[in-house]
């Protein structure tokens, strides 16, 4: 339910105590206290005068993105927020600003925006030319690549650029998504593949999340090119992230590469210790987690990416959340050992199928091959739902793996599994401790 007040007093005392928990003092004697606010339920609305036409330039250069993320966050989805200078020259009406009109909502989270970025200088002119990639009106680089390693904030910053055009333009007209969702997209429309196409091609923005996944997913190539030719002949921006530079991922065709270079690549580096120490504390102050200086540190050292810190962190808060007592050293020690005991190694296909073989005490030739045998179809079956749902694979990938099966058969194997498992407690809670296991590594 959006909090609201009676007055603007209220009001603006209850979202200065709710901005208190992130933002320092100082700051918010800086730009917060000059403002005026009020908010409308009746049209959902939150209007913000300034006090001259100065200090609206420096807020919209310094302060309007921090502001209206934290507005989603207090009032809740669906505000507009409208600015406008308190006073005319000699005391008139206030007069309307030519800051724009901003929707209050992040609809690829809250989290994801460029200012919650952080990045040093090694990366801040990838960080650079995607604010403006997304805040521009002109579509200058296309396809905006970026690349970087796991855990260096690739999916981060396609969920800040993909935040910062739906401030711009209709949620609706930004697709964002990974080769995965395009895949399931067009398994639910069935013989209507094209209108789940047309219905991708007729956003205005094209943001893909890891097209390293092309690996398992060859036949959507044709797809993605057809969908790159529909966007590029529009101009209309799309933006990728990838693993790896163009040049190195030689599964792609010439045709799909040749394409990918006709735009702008920028490469994220890791994040550096300051980068992650930077990132612990944030965190530490959000989630009140209560670390010392030096197990802020200790993080920062042992974890190197992102996806990393947010595992242990994430662990820390539940302990903190529901343990219900302070986080003494032993504990932060024996958090901190489990966390690094889950770095494993990629989820494949072959794991998945040797933690089956385990379980079902078969071989996996077994698995793979042509027989019927009652037991052995469902251990198949269970195989199957599990590469289809950890992995997201194709139903065309999931037949070479399980010895050149056609695409039919695999859709009916998985679906009779799921019906099994809604209609049998026991078999749900198996696959769950398969999916566990595949999750854990290799079989023992």
């Amino acid at each position: 339910m959006p909090l609201t007040a009676s007055g603007e007093g209220v009001l603006k005392d209850d979202f200065r105590q709710h901005l208190a928990r992130t933002c320092p003092e100082q700051e918010l004697r800086r730009w917060f206290d000059p403002l005026d606010l009020s908010v409308s339920e009746s049209d959902r609305s939150c209007r913000v005068r300034f006090p001259h036409a100065y200090f609206a330039a420096w807020f919209e250069a310094s302060a309007k993105e921090l502001f209206e993320k934290e507005v989603r966050q207090f009032l809740g989805p669906g505000y507009a927020v409208h600015y406008q200078n308190r006073t005319g020259g000699n005391g008139h009406a206030a007069a309307p600003l030519e800051l724009p009109t901003a929707a209050a909502d992040f609809p690829f989270g809250h989290r994801f925006t460029f200012d919650t970025f952080l990045a040093n200088e090694k990366n801040h002119f990838p960080l650079a030319l995607a604010r403006e990639a997304a805040q521009d009106g002109e579509v200058r680089y296309n396809p905006f690549l970026v690349c970087g390693p796991p855990g260096s904030g690739k999916s981060h910053l396609l969920r800040a650029m993909a935040n910062a055009a739906a401030r711009l333009h209709p949620t609706k007209s930004v697709f964002f998504g990974s080769l995965a969702d395009i895949q399931n997209r067009f398994a639910d429309a069935g013989a209507n593949r094209h209108e789940a196409r047309a219905a991708i091609a007729s956003s205005q923005w094209l943001f893909i999340d890891e097209l390293t996944d092309l690996k398992r997913m060859p036949e959507l190539e044709q797809e993605l090119v057809v969908l790159f030719n529909a966007f590029h002949d529009a101009g209309k921006q799309m933006v990728f992230s990838s693993r790896e530079r163009v040049g190195a991922c030689d599964f792609f065709s010439p045709t799909l590469k040749s394409r990918l270079e006709w735009g702008l690549m920028v490469h994220l580096k890791a994040p550096d210790l300051d980068v992650r120490i930077a990132s612990v504390e944030t965190a530490n102050r959000e989630k009140r987690l209560g670390l010392a200086r030096d197990q802020v540190v200790t993080l920062a050292s042992r974890f190197d990416g992102f996806r990393q810190l947010e595992g242990v962190l994430l662990r820390i808060e539940a302990f903190r959340r529901h343990g219900g007592k302070e986080l003494t050293e032993a504990e932060f020690n024996k958090h901190v050992r489990l966390s690094e005991d889950q770095a494993l190694p990629e989820l494949t296909p072959e794991r998945i199928l040797a933690v089956c073989a385990e379980h079902f005490s078969l071989a996996v030739a077994d698995l793979v091959g042509q027989s019927r045998r009652k037991e052995l179809v469902f251990a198949r079956q269970a195989a199957m739902t599990l590469c289809r749902t950890l992995l997201g694979m194709s139903y065309p990938a999931l037949g070479k793996v399980f010895g050149g099966k056609d695409h039919s058969t695999v859709l009916y194997s998985i679906r009779k599994f799921q019906k099994i498992q809604d209609d049998d407690r026991e078999t749900k809670l198996l696959f769950r401790q398969l999916a566990k296991k595949c999750r854990q590594g290799a079989p023992s």
